[in-house]
């Protein structure tokens, strides 16, 4: 009996990882998709257009940057080396 609880528990916790960590690289993804999102409209240069894509990519990187601090994401952000994402060092690239 004992011997099924650990296994279920140890389960569980595989799953955990799995699943914290495809998220963690699915907003990435969602990261690097808003980064192209906005170069496009800066070529384009039209302002709204412009705007809006800063407050998406500003959402998904909050939101991922979110994921990385809190526990029980944490965990995995820092075991595979998912760091935060600061605005400022996207700003500066544009």
């Amino acid at each position: 009996m004992l011997m099924k609880l650990v296994f279920v528990l140890l389960v569980l916790v595989a799953i955990f990882f799995l699943v914290t960590y495809n998220s963690l690289t699915n907003d990435k993804n969602r990261i690097e998709l808003a980064e192209v999102e906005l170069r496009k409209y800066e070529e384009a240069g039209d302002p709204k257009d412009i705007d809006n894509a800063k407050k998406y990519y500003n959402a998904v990187l909050r939101d991922y940057n979110n994921k990385v601090e809190k526990f029980p994401t944490s965990i995995v952000a820092n075991m595979f080396n998912f760091p935060k994402m600061h605005i400022e060092e996207f700003d500066e690239g544009l």
